[in-house]
């Protein structure tokens, strides 16, 4: 891997009057990657087995993608690696200061310019997937088998050419409007247009667009069929629905760009009491953000600019030939696509906070105040290329192997479409308290602690809603929901020998300064994964389903049984009966992990070489991390049909113990 990366920044500075400042700056940021497979990729001497496309398209002659689905859920991958991908940044802005009377204002505008070339992320060498159905209920079989669940590859992987443009503009006063009250007032505006290929080279799918009176585009072995093609640039593409970025007024960067993003923000601090120890501060604020970078990396893989066929039920031999029926063709498969949203709202949060700081005794402060969050328009990806619901006939075919799910989609002559846009919400409260001793006694201490609570439907960035249809399925307690966190930290300058007669016993003895941090946290939620035979038969999305919770969680804590997995049963097939389309019951914060309750300290002094303070010295260092060699298990498994559910699988690490010395002069 090589990755080099520079920046740079140009500053001028102009002083107008005592009480009026200026400075205009322009800054610089960029870096190159070039990645390259790890360890034995390459295609052994003999292989024969064949894939879509030529053998020029795989650099490498790398050996296709393997993903095991249930019961083993286990991935062997060189990626699409050898990737390269370049990025410069170029940051113009200017910041007014201006003091006048009781007021500081500050005034400020920036340009932020972001190309960004770099190549497709998706594999030339092909990924098969094999699940538990067809011919086995087990991946690993069907791998034996070579009775591939679905086979997707991308044909080139092609350059793309970014380009992402930000604006904003701000204004603030710090308001003095009594000696004891100061008032913080805000208003900031950020365009955040989405970024665009340079060339055009951008295509997206519109639902709204798909013309649904066209002839069924597919065969009967789930090829489409030649006469509903398009050709476009000599290649033959399935695009109905496809909008082409700047054709036809479609935006270059395939969203309805949105410019609500007004954000105003206020604070206050208050002088309780009028005696400097007593602060009542509170503040709000609204943010809104860009999606970082990876929506549109992945919407680059869309027809005409991309083609990533997926074919199902089809052998790992030859991913032309059906294992459903023996057929071959040399026909096209459907594509799949990662898709934008048209209406793409930017992710809005809004942050507020009101707490109460006093001094209790000089150097000792004390904390105590609420902290809170909300978000909306938060992002998430959607796979909105199913069967749907209420074709039970057909999902009960998809589920158990014996039907092509490309055949009976909601939007025919493609395969998935994963589609990201911004329609989640989230929310956190905190109360959080502190405490701050400062050198008393050669004693600094810092305790805090915080209770909180936080909720989301998805945690991260383009996070997969598990039941596309029902956002709120996958609500609940989230990835960063820890209800009790404390944390002390601690310095102490230990007295002994500091004044001793013998110069041997205060040198050796001695000035030794012990500190140490503690820390207990309680565990993170854990959703308790189906991963069964597929119950849900809606052609792609059976892997995320959940267990239904059938009575309340205990929790042994052994490594053996973290929690009762007698608490879990299978979810039941629509089509057997089932309730909920066939999803679990169980909320993704079923089952809370293991949490973390640890110490590490250090013992350590700094030994004067000479008696002058600035003069040459040796530093000696004692450290221990898990000083009491605790047992702190981490992470269990949490899907249904591996044999060792339940059980824990890590843990954190145990005792380490460090001897460091450095000398300086």
């Amino acid at each position: 891997m090589l990755n080099p990366s520079w920046s740079s920044s140009l500053k001028l500075t102009q002083t107008y009057t005592p009480a009026l400042l200026n400075e205009t700056s322009f800054l610089f940021s960029g870096n190159t990657i070039n990645l390259d497979p790890v360890g034995i990729s390459a295609q052994p001497s003999g292989w024969s087995a064949t894939s879509f496309f030529p053998l020029a398209n795989n650099v490498g002659s790398r050996m296709p993608e393997i993903d095991l689905g249930a019961p083993y859920s286990t991935n062997w991958s060189s990626s699409y690696f050898p990737w390269k991908n370049s990025y410069f940044g170029y940051e113009t802005r200017d910041d007014l200061s201006w003091t006048h009377g009781k007021h500081q204002f500050k005034f400020g505008f920036s340009w932020l310019h972001d190309p960004k070339n770099q190549q497709l992320q998706a594999n030339t060498q092909g990924t098969a997937q094999f699940n538990n159905s067809s011919f086995s209920q087990d991946s690993y079989v069907n791998y034996l088998l070579g009775d591939v669940g679905t086979f997707t590859q991308l044909q080139f992987l092609a350059g793309k050419h970014w380009v992402n443009n930000n604006y904003g503009f701000y204004g603030n006063d710090n308001w003095k409007i009594i000696p004891r009250l100061t008032l913080n007032l805000g208003l900031r505006f950020d365009g955040l247009p989405h970024a665009f290929e340079r060339y055009n080279q951008f295509a997206n799918f519109v639902p709204a667009d798909y013309d649904t009176t066209l002839a069924y585009p597919l065969n009967s072995d789930g090829t489409l069929n030649p006469a509903s093609l398009t050709n476009f640039n000599g290649q033959a593409f399935y695009l109905n629905g496809i909008r082409e970025a700047g054709v036809n007024g479609f935006p270059r960067g395939n969203v309805q760009n949105k410019y609500t993003t007004w954000q105003p923000r206020v604070g206050f601090a208050y002088d309780v009491l009028g005696d400097g120890k007593t602060v009542l501060r509170g503040g709000f604020g609204m943010f809104f953000e860009r999606v970082q970078g990876n929506d549109v990396y992945n919407a680059a893989l869309n027809p005409p600019f991309a083609y990533q066929p997926s074919a199902t039920n089809v052998y790992f031999s030859n991913p032309n030939t059906s294992a459903l029926t023996g057929q071959t063709t040399s026909q096209t498969f459907p594509s799949t696509m990662q898709t934008l949203k048209f209406q793409y709202t930017p992710p809005g949060t809004a942050m507020f906070s009101l707490g109460v700081q006093r001094q209790v005794a000089p150097s000792i402060v004390a904390v105590i105040q609420y902290v809170g969050s909300l978000g909306w328009t938060q992002n998430d990806d959607r796979n909105i290329n199913t069967l749907p619901l209420n074709d039970l006939t057909h999902r009960q075919g998809v589920a158990n192997g014996s039907l092509n799910a490309n055949l009976y989609r909601i939007y025919p002559g493609f395969s998935t479409i994963t589609q990201q846009e911004n329609e989640t919400n989230f929310n956190y409260n905190a109360l959080q308290a502190g405490l701050r001793v400062e050198n008393r006694h050669g004693l600094t201490v810092q305790l805090a602690y915080t209770y909180s609570h936080e909720l989301d439907t998805v945690s991260n960035d383009l996070n997969t809603l598990t039941n596309p249809f029902n956002a709120a399925y996958d609500y609940g307690s989230g990835a960063f929901d820890r209800r009790h966190i404390f944390n002390a930290s601690y310095i102490y300058n230990l007295p002994f020998f500091l004044h001793s007669s013998n110069a041997l016993e205060r040198t050796v003895l001695g000035g030794w300064v012990f500190s140490g941090i503690t820390f207990a946290e309680s565990g993170v939620p854990q959703a308790i994964n189906y991963t069964g035979p597929d119950v849900l038969g809606l052609g792609g999305n059976g892997a995320n389903n959940r267990e239904n919770q059938v009575a309340k969680v205990s929790y042994p804590k052994k490594q053996t049984a973290w929690f009762s997995t007698s608490s879990f049963a299978n979810p039941l097939a629509p089509w057997d009966g089932g309730t909920n389309q066939g999803f679990g019951n169980a909320g993704k914060d079923a089952v809370v992990l293991p949490g973390l309750f640890n110490f590490n300290m250090s013992l350590f002094k700094n030994i004067p070489l000479t008696s002058k303070e600035s003069g040459p010295a040796f530093e000696l260092r004692f450290e221990s991390y898990n000083t009491f060699n605790h047992t702190q298990f981490q992470g269990i498994d949490a899907n249904s049909a591996d044999g060792n559910f339940g059980q824990v699988t890590s843990s954190y690490d145990a005792r380490r113990l460090q001897l460091g010395g450095k000398f300086s002069f």
